[in-house]
Order: C-alpha cells, then structure tokens, then sequence
C-alpha cells in the first residue's frame, strides 16, 4: 500500500513538474521544419509542416495525465453507467468537434496540412482538460506562466529600443531589421520606419496577444498581488515594488508590440477592473497613467499607428477588409463541409493564382476562418461546443460571473481582430491554457 502511493505521489509530482516547465517555455518557439512551400522564391508560412519543442513535451504530459487520472479517479467494481450531465456533453461536443476536424482530411486540398492542424486543435483540448483537472494548483501555474514571460519581455523592450532582433534558431529566433522589407514596422513620412516588438515570437501580434491574455488573466485572478509562495499575498496598501514593477514590465512590453487588438484588450480590463475592484483600483490607476507616459514619449508613432494616415497603414487595414469579401468567396465554394482545416490559404491560391506570394495570408477574423475551411457543419459544432462550454462556465460555484464576461468579450475581441489564436501552434496552446486556467479558477 505504501509503495503504491508513493508510486501516484512520484507520478503526479512528476506531472506538476513537466507542465510547470512548459508554462515556463510556453514562449520559445523552437521548432523543427519538415516541409517548406516556396512560391517564386517565396516560403509561404502557412503551407509549412513543423513540430515544436514545447509540444514533445505536451504529448509526455497528456500521456502521464492519462495515467494519473485513471489511477485517481477509476472506481472499481462499479457497472458502466451512461449518465447525462453538462461536463460530459460539454466533453461529447469536444471529441466530436474534434473528430470532424480529423474527417475534413479527406477532401481537404492538402491532407498534411489538415491532419496538422487538426492535430493541434486537439493538443489545445488536451492542455484545457491538463489544466482543468489535473493536479497543478491555479496559483501554480499562473506563477510559472508569469515567470516565463519575464525573459520574453525584456527582449522585446531590447528589440524596440534597439530596432533589430537577433537569430538563434535553439529558441526560434529570427533576425528582423527595420530597414529590410518584411520586417513588421510602422511606416509613416514623419517618423520613418520603427520596428514593432517580436519578443521571442514570430509576429508582434502574437506577442501582444500573449501578453494582453498574461495581465488580463493575472490581474482578475490576483488583483492584490502576486502569489510568491503558497498563499502568501502582498498587499495593495504596501504597493509592492515587485508587483508594479513585473507590471509595468509587461506594459512596457505589450506598448511596444504596437498590436491594435491587444491594445484595446489590455486597455478595457485595466479600466474596467480599476472601476470594479476598489482594492486594486490604486495599483491599475498607477499603471494606466504609465501607459499614458508611454503614448506621450512616442505619441508621433502611436498617432500613426492608430489614425493609420500612412500609406503603408491604409494598406495593411485595405488587405483587411479586403480579405472578409475573400473568405466568403471561399466559403461559397464548399459551403457545406468546408475547404478542409488549414486549407484557407491553399483555396485562396486556387481561387487566384496570380497573386504575390506574400498575399496568400488567411482572414483577420476567425469565425469567418472556421466558416471557409469547416463550413457549415463544422460552424454547428462549433457552436455546439461553445454553448456547452458556457454552460459549463455557468455551473461554476463562484457568484463574479460578471468577470467570465469580460473575458470572454475580451477573448473575442482578438478572435475578431486577427487569426493567430487558431492558425498558429502557439496560439491555440495560449487558447487551451487561458480557457483551462479559467474555468479551474472559477471551480476551485
């Protein structure tokens, strides 16, 4: 009897510490490519077939979960029963959302890349149900999640005020020089070019999201500090050198990835958590008034960022909108089923094959996303499993459903703006583990 428990002891510590580890290098984008697709010399990202380090470790994980939940939770001598309740519907719209995503290989234009993204949708499921129901404690996670972004923020912060970024290809580091094309810069007449922070990520709208989704989560979830160990809290009346400092760390950060939509998430939280929450309200004012320090240091950027009175700003909010009437055309060429999962950009080739190989980008909107390569089928279930998500979000025992609300507002927001939370590894994993530290939040 000892050695067994010893034997789920040593398996759930195990567990607890490889997910903690990748929490911690969630970030690192070091991945290994084993298909690249160049278009007139072009390498078009999203026709790549990869696989990151981080995900090795997410499938060890999901192994060791398995094991550690059977051991926990199996009830022996019982007879199966099929009973019908909100998590286990909520569990049934999953697999079979899943199962569909796995089904649209088989008249998807590119198998490989269908069985890819399908693939990663499910490792997003798995971190949400790891997160949700395993053994790793909400502060926990949310430390590790906290001390890993640190790095990435002080990179970023170096790469803005020094307008370059540097290669490693160990951590997934490309070099970006603002004077080269295809470097994310803002562009204006008055101001020149001014490259936007990456951090340790691909884009800047990533980073910004990751960082937007990091401080909406950490200040609802502990908006009078910072959990350094156990329960142990620092007080807003102390003003914690520590808390206002990794804040403004992440500010600092998130400004300079100059991304719009995480912006005006970042901005609607802040506010309106500094309204709601008296407790916290001194600290969010603090660090609002900071933001606002920074759009008056580089005010002339920030104008042209958000006015868009450049030509190259025009441009990129023209390729936008331009890109919405593209998804439909898309949509109305498999309406039912769909062009197959990652195949949007494949169908916008075919639908015009004469186009700039860097055009060939998917839909800033990823309900319109999922409409073109999952159809209308895919869209049903899609929404099958989102009402019985909020059903499950509903059941919940805490009474502040009003925060679940903003962060799903907020969540959807970003979904609206852009695509990066569905069509890349990273973002998706933020997905899975944003949503399953939530809902474990709200059911502790």
């Amino acid at each position: 009897m000892f050695s067994l428990r010893l034997g789920k002891l040593s398996l759930e510590n195990s567990l607890k510490f490889l997910l903690s580890t990748f929490l911690f290098l969630l970030p690192w984008q070091t991945v290994y490519i084993f298909r690249e697709v160049f278009l007139a010399g072009t390498k078009i990202e999203y026709w790549t077939l990869n696989f990151y380090g981080t995900e090795i470790l997410l499938w060890i994980i999901a192994c060791l979960f398995i094991v550690w939940y059977w051991e926990k939770f199996k009830i022996q001598n019982s007879k199966f029963k099929i009973v019908f309740s909100k998590d286990r519907v909520f569990i049934f719209s999953v697999l079979l959302f899943i199962l569909y995503f796995l089904l649209s290989t088989l008249w998807a234009i590119d198998k490989s890349l269908a069985l890819q993204q399908s693939v990663r949708v499910m490792e997003a499921m798995l971190l949400f149900f790891i997160l949700f129901l395993g053994p790793l404690k909400f502060k926990e996670a949310v430390k590790y999640i906290l001390l890993g972004s640190l790095v990435p923020a002080v990179l970023g912060i170096g790469q803005f005020l020094l307008q370059t970024t540097f290669a490693f290809k160990w951590l997934g580091l490309a070099e970006h020089i603002s004077s080269e094309p295809g470097a994310s810069v803002i562009v204006g007449e008055n101001i020149g070019r001014w490259l936007r922070a990456y951090g340790s990520f691909n884009h800047p709208n990533i980073f910004g999201g990751y960082l937007a989704l990091l401080i909406m989560g950490f200040q609802i979830s502990y908006p009078q500090g910072i959990p350094l160990r156990g329960d142990f809290r620092l007080q807003n009346k102390k003003l914690s050198v520590w808390l206002f400092f990794t804040s403004s760390l992440l500010i600092t950060a998130l400004f300079f990835t100059f991304s719009r939509s995480a912006w005006i998430v970042a901005v609607l939280v802040l506010i309106f958590i500094a309204i709601y929450k008296k407790q916290s309200r001194k600290i969010l004012l603090l660090l609002i008034a900071y933001g606002l320090l920074l759009t008056a240091l580089f005010f002339p950027i920030v104008q042209t960022r958000i006015l868009g009175n450049s030509s190259h700003e025009v441009a990129s909010v023209t390729e936008r909108v331009s890109g919405y009437g593209e998804a439909l055309e898309i949509f109305k060429t498999s309406p039912w089923l769909g062009v197959g999962a990652g195949n949007y950009t494949l169908a916008v080739y075919n639908l015009n094959s004469n186009s700039p190989a860097w055009t060939y980008q998917p839909v800033h909107n990823v309900g319109l996303l999922l409409l073109a390569e999952l159809g209308i089928v895919g869209i049903a279930l899609c929404l099958f499993v989102l009402v019985n998500f909020l059903m499950l979000l509903l059941i919940s025992p805490k009474k502040e459903k009003v925060y679940v609300g903003l962060l799903l507002i907020a969540y959807c927001l970003l979904l609206s703006f852009d695509h990066y939370l569905y069509t890349s590894y990273i973002g998706l994993a933020l997905s899975g583990v944003y949503w399953g530290l939530i809902v474990r939040d709200l059911h502790s």
